[in-house]
């Protein structure tokens, strides 16, 4: 009687499907599971994809926790400069700042800076509000107890370009927005220069009639 003898198992071919790049979290994740995953090659690598799709829910915490060269864990998102565009609004909060929405990661990280929050009534939030608002140059006047105004001490004038002003009522609702209760705010819009950017200049006034052929030159520059 002919003797049955069991062949070999041979192994399994790997298909052709490419192993995918995990970030550090799946990796960890995959190689805590080598015991299983001997044979993954051979079935397309589907644990590994398995890890990877997983991953990508603790990624980003694994990144902002763990210490870094530029600083220890969680010291990111702390930090205006290196902080993800997408914890922006959270970093808000921890100065009282509400981010504007639809704002572009520049402008949030701007009004952070420079706007409400502690420094909310400041002449340093009324202009980073006003500017955010401008083009260009980004040129601000601004004169606390106006002495045109008709209670100086309380009123406050802002002075923006025309030609850097897109939008007068955004400026001015932007200041508004900053402005401390009680102070009268009287906005305006010069086509040039404005008598304080001149004399801020410090050109004599042999200088200012030697640069300008009149004063309507004086009046229209708007690059000195």
């Amino acid at each position: 009687m002919t003797q049955l003898v069991r062949a070999p198992l041979a192994a399994p071919e790997p298909l052709a499907t490419s192993a995918p790049a995990l970030e550090s979290f799946a990796y960890t994740l995959y190689e805590g599971m080598e015991p299983v995953a001997w044979l993954d090659a051979t079935v397309g690598w589907s644990l590994a994809f398995f890890c990877g799709a997983l991953g990508t829910m603790f990624q980003e915490v694994q990144d902002l926790a763990r210490d870094s060269p530029d600083g220890p864990g969680w010291s990111a998102v702390m930090d205006l400069d290196r902080c993800p565009d997408g914890w922006l609004a959270w970093l808000a909060q921890f100065v009282g700042v509400t981010v504007v929405p639809g704002s572009t990661p520049d402008e949030m990280r701007a009004r952070i800076q420079s706007t409400d929050g502690f420094r909310r009534g400041t002449p340093a939030a009324l202009e980073g509000a006003a500017q955010a608002t401008l083009t260009g140059n980004r040129i601000v006047y601004f004169r606390e107890r106006d002495p045109n105004g008709v209670d100086p001490p309380y009123t406050l004038e802002v002075v923006t370009q025309t030609g850097e002003t897109p939008d007068p009522d955004a400026t001015l609702a932007a200041l508004i927005a900053q402005k401390p209760a009680g102070i009268v705010l009287n906005y305006r819009l010069v086509q040039g220069q404005d008598w304080q950017e001149l004399a801020q200049s410090g050109r004599t006034w042999r200088q200012v009639r030697d640069d300008f052929a009149s004063w309507r030159d004086v009046r229209d520059n708007t690059t000195t």
